[in-house]
């Protein structure tokens, strides 16, 4: 018999063999029929609402997310006395001698960490940018470290970049990661988003999210990109465990970073950034030679590659390794974030997966002026130019919200519109496209496939992109089952 029938609505299925229809049928988990009204032991009557397949968010760093809800949010913060400020009243809470972890600032040029310093003697502070390519330490947090290995610039100024960074990190204390998973978990199903591909995850985190689902308490499907700063390390990993595919954790991607981030400046650029002055070329993390070693091994073992890439030389140099490698199209390999391109490398582009983070478009615009100049934006976020896409929020670089993703798609703050996405285009990029690009059974409402819905009180492709994140999400099924839903929902 069927579990559970939902009548009277508008359901965007994504399938384009029957795109739109009135009625969804479930049963044991998955999608039984459309536009039929078998016996069901439970009824919901949509009243005009519509039914998307539950978001993908295909590049999301979830334990991060948790984690910054807990600690101190400094998201949108630009000035370093507003910094300087919130951490000292955060210190007034908190005992002398203990942490302070913050993240999420935006200030405009690297600091020195003497006015940090001085507003909080007593406490070791550590503050991440927003884009997680750098982080700022107090005096207190590196008299802790051993820096011996560290730069003479970063000892001297605070600033750690890219895997400085875990000089630093490694001694800040984790409350319950569990929690902050649960609570990051929670967040998302109240968001619509069903499955999310975790961008980064470690050997301490693949062992919580394996035992998460081995005590039923991972709801949401878990694409990981298992990641290592050693690509010994991550080859090692390969040859010795095989990738699985499961209903909720799938383990089968490795995530690898090419260079930094633009806000750090330390995206791997062909030529020198046009500001702030010194900054050069970025920082590589890995070159073509780099790839190819371990894109043989994946090839070999069956591993997906997902690879950062921020600047056009970072781009160029893993075309270059992914080209060589020849890798076949049902590898699915993909490039993460795809920001900027060599105008001479976007037709290039096109053979791979691009997963793109479309709320970055409007967060960067005038960095990316000011940073690359006015002559090196046709392959900025050029959406239109490249492969399939995956779209995806970066949380918690940016916003952990379908609505602003779909937005930011469809809109670019108007900002270079001819690489806008169309409504029905962000849509797929959002559902069918992301769970392809991991390989998910989702992101398609069809007989057979997983009954994982998304409730919306407006039909998005039907309004303005503008009024959008003015919507609500009315609720969230997994499995055919509600796993949220708000005040009133099904009445």
């Amino acid at each position: 018999m069927t579990d559970l029938l939902l009548v009277n609505g508008t359901i965007r299925t994504m399938d384009p063999a029957h795109p739109v229809a009135r009625s969804i049928a479930c049963a044991e988990g998955r999608v039984e029929s459309l536009d039929e009204r078998p016996a069901a032991r439970r009824t919901i009557d949509l009243k005009g609402k519509t039914v998307v397949p539950g978001f993908v968010d295909a590049h999301v760093h979830l334990l991060q997310y948790g984690r910054m809800k807990r600690e101190l949010d400094l998201t949108g913060v630009s000035s370093y006395e507003e910094v300087a400020r919130r951490v000292a009243e955060r210190a007034s809470q908190r005992p002398k001698g203990s942490w302070i972890y913050g993240a999420g600032h935006e200030l405009p040029a690297h600091p020195h960490h003497a006015a940090l310093t001085s507003a909080v003697p007593d406490h070791a502070v550590w503050l991440v940018r927003r884009d997680g390519h750098s982080g700022l330490a107090n005096a207190a947090a590196m008299a802790r470290a051993d820096l011996s290995a560290a730069p003479v610039k970063a000892k001297e100024t605070g600033v750690f970049l890219e895997h400085e960074m875990l000089l630093i990190e490694r001694l800040v204390p984790q409350e319950s990661p569990a929690s902050a998973f649960l609570l990051a978990q929670k967040e998302a199903l109240q968001l619509g988003i069903t499955a999310v591909h975790d961008a980064q995850v470690d050997d301490d985190y693949l062992r919580l999210l394996r035992s998460l689902d081995e005590g039923r308490s991972l709801r949401l499907r878990v694409h990981a990109m298992v990641w290592n700063e050693q690509a010994d390390r991550v080859i090692e990993f390969m040859r010795s465990t095989r990738p699985v595919t499961g209903a909720r954790l799938s383990v089968r991607a490795i995530k690898l970073f090419m260079d930094g981030s633009l806000g750090s400046s330390t995206a791997w650029m062909l030529d020198p950034f046009h500001a702030p002055a010194g900054a050069g070329r970025g920082v590589p993390l890995l070159t073509a030679a780099d790839v190819e070693r371990i894109g043989r091994a994946a090839l070999e073992t069956g591993w997906q590659v997902c690879a950062h890439a921020i600047g056009d030389r970072a781009n160029r140099e893993l075309l270059d390794a992914y080209e060589r490698l020849d890798v076949p199209a049902e590898a699915r390999w993909r490039i993460e974030h795809a920001q900027h391109l060599h105008r001479d490398d976007l037709p290039r582009s096109r053979r791979w997966i691009a997963s793109v983070q479309p709320a970055h478009c409007l967060a960067d615009r005038a960095m990316v002026e000011e940073r690359l100049g006015p002559e090196r934006f046709e392959g900025t976020h050029a959406w239109k130019k490249l492969g399939r896409l995956a779209l995806g929020t970066d949380a918690p670089v940016d916003r952990l919200d379908p609505r602003w993703t779909f937005t930011c798609a469809v809109t670019r703050g108007g900002w270079r519109p001819e690489e806008r996405l169309g409504p029905e285009e962000a849509l797929r990029g959002m559902t069918a496209d992301a769970a392809w690009a991991g390989f998910m059974d989702g992101g398609v409402l069809a007989p057979g496939r997983p009954a994982d819905m998304a409730v919306l009180s407006h039909d998005w492709l039907a309004i303005p992109p503008e009024e959008v994140p003015g919507t609500e999400i009315l609720a969230t099924l997994m499995d055919g089952k509600v796993a949220f839903q708000s005040r009133g929902f099904g009445a």
